[in-house]
């Protein structure tokens, strides 16, 4: 039964994630999506205390996306703000399942390099956001870095999907021997 757990736990979240990328345009899918991942890192929470913390990562990213929803606040200042404040959380919850899976292959002495890889990639993406949202980079390099970080985000999204299947898989394998 902990093996079907584990496994429903892990496909909680890849589903959650993919949804989320899926449907990016979507308020109402998003907070779905975000509450699949929070639910499953929470179920494997006793794996990695980073499950734990990812959990909570998503419930805050959960409450961004409901204050951001189409009828709360209207198009203001304080909108675009939220805003950017909201890719916070979302970048700890990204990370705090890559430092999770990192655990786990660390303690069945799996490579750990992937996870390292990909969480430079995951939170350049999201820090190249921040870095020029304040608006001090020029017509071009602004272009050039919301094209670069759109392209990370969007790589460090599916790398993030493929890892967690990963990490079912060989979470799967650890716990049948």
């Amino acid at each position: 039964m902990k093996l079907l757990k584990g496994y429903y736990a892990y496909l909680a979240v890849s589903g959650g994630l993919l949804l989320s990328l899926a449907a990016q345009h979507n308020w109402a899918l998003q907070i779905l999506a975000f509450a699949l991942v929070s639910a499953g890192a929470l179920s494997v929470q006793n794996a990695s205390r980073w499950y734990m913390r990812a959990s909570i990562a998503a419930d805050v990213t959960m409450a961004f996306k409901l204050i951001l929803g189409p009828a709360v606040i209207p198009p203001c200042l304080l909108r675009i703000v939220l805003q950017y404040a909201a890719l916070v959380p979302l970048l700890l919850t990204g990370c705090m399942l890559l430092m999770g899976v990192k655990d786990q292959m660390h303690k069945i002495e799996h490579s750990t390099l992937p996870e390292w890889v990909l969480l430079v990639v995951w939170s350049a993406g999201y820090i190249l956001v921040l870095v020029s949202a304040p608006g001090w980079l020029n017509d071009y390099l602004f272009n050039t870095v919301w094209t670069l970080a759109n392209s990370l985000i969007s790589i460090g999204g599916v790398a993030l999907i493929v890892e967690m299947f990963r990490a079912q898989r060989i979470y799967l394998q650890t716990e049948e021997q």
